[in-house]
């Protein structure tokens, strides 16, 4: 017998294998397009988290200090000879309005050091002094309606935390400590400065002792360092090492101090006595009475990282009082703390309010 190909039905069986090798290269299409996507993308959010590296790869500024024999005198002049004898920073950059622009008003700082501390010594050039801005306020007023030079020191050169020291041209001293959360305005040190204006510009002159920083016990030290200038008729803004304002982060973008060589962290304890007076008066029996109170509050440097903060016999009377709020809803009122004790070095206590200092002593 014979048998013949039209005998068997075989159209349906080549018509699925076709079909399924059809279904077969279109899935592996799907799935080899669907991994490129997904590649890309992935190259794509890496390229974005690697933006700010790729920008902050610029050249990092240095300037050399020097040690000095002689006594430097804060009195805003500059008068000293070692002043000569040392470099300079120049060429400062605008943050704003102009970002990346050179500054329009020229700026040269010098940095000197002795046994004691830091001398800053900046000449701010303006065409045009009579317009210098020089608005005067309190301490820790910041950014008043006044032309402005600062300097920050990243003493670890860990490029996150800073201690800012800034002058006014009325000679308003503004301080704090910058940390990689937030800027401790709170925080105060002693140091010295003199602002001067001339026919030329305006001269500051600081003294930033060593008391009033914190830094490594080795013999060669080298620190972040930036300056700033705020020219603020032009509300301009410019830093002597570029600060860009698409990367993230501040200190990271500090240039770099060289030339410290063996000095010694000092011992550092700050005493602040305190004697106050007040007119006690008896609702009961009319009497006013003198009342004499005192106390101090007492800091010790333990190490480079820790510093005891002490009190004895606190007394906030002087403290600003809190403006009358009228609460009519069913939450407390969260007033600002003003008192010293509580505001400085509280940045662990501080994080998602876990810690409300009012609630201590009121």
């Amino acid at each position: 017998m014979k048998y013949s190909l039209s005998n068997y039905n075989l159209l349906p069986v080549i018509e699925l294998s076709l079909s399924t090798n059809s279904f077969s290269l279109f899935h592996h299409i799907l799935f080899t397009k669907f991994l490129m996507i997904k590649f890309i993308t992935r190259l794509i959010v890496f390229l974005l988290l690697l933006y700010p590296c790729l920008t902050f790869a610029v050249d990092i500024k240095s300037i050399q200090t020097m040690r000095v024999n002689e006594t430097i005198k804060v009195d805003g002049e500059l008068s000293e000879n070692s002043w000569n004898l040392v470099s300079e920073a120049t060429g400062f950059v605008q943050q704003s309005p102009n970002t990346g622009k050179p500054s329009r008003f020229p700026t040269s700082v010098k940095i000197l050091y002795d046994d004691t501390g830091i001398y800053i010594g900046a000449m701010m050039y303006d065409a045009s002094p009579d317009s210098i801005l020089k608005e005067l306020g309190t301490r820790d007023a910041g950014t008043n309606n006044a032309d402005l030079f600062a300097v920050g020191f990243d003493t670890y050169l860990d490029k996150q935390n800073a201690f800012y020291f800034m002058v006014s041209a009325s000679g308003v001293q503004t301080d704090s400590r910058i940390s990689p959360d937030n800027e401790d305005v709170n925080w105060n040190a002693p140091w010295y400065s003199k602002a001067k204006i001339i026919r030329n510009g305006w001269i500051v002159e600081m003294k930033i002792p060593y008391s009033s920083l914190r830094f490594a016990d080795k013999n060669t030290q080298t620190w972040g360092i930036n300056f700033m200038r705020t020219v603020r008729r032009c509300r301009e803004e410019s830093y002597w090492n570029e600060v860009q304002p698409s990367v993230q982060g501040f200190v990271n973008q500090f240039g770099e101090l060289h030339g410290i060589n063996n000095i010694k962290p000092p011992l550092r304890l700050m005493f602040f006595p305190y004697v106050s007076t007040y007119l006690v008066h008896d609702g009961y029996t009319g009497k006013t009475e003198p009342v004499l109170r005192g106390g101090a509050d007492v800091k010790y440097g333990v190490n480079e990282s820790f510093t005891l903060d002490m009190t004895l016999v606190p007394d906030f009377g002087q403290v600003q009082s809190d403006n009358i709020v009228y609460n009519l809803t069913p939450y407390e009122v969260r007033f600002d703390e003003y008192r010293q004790f509580f505001t400085e070095g509280t940045e662990l206590f501080n994080k998602q309010d876990l810690f409300y200092s009012r609630r201590v002593g009121g």
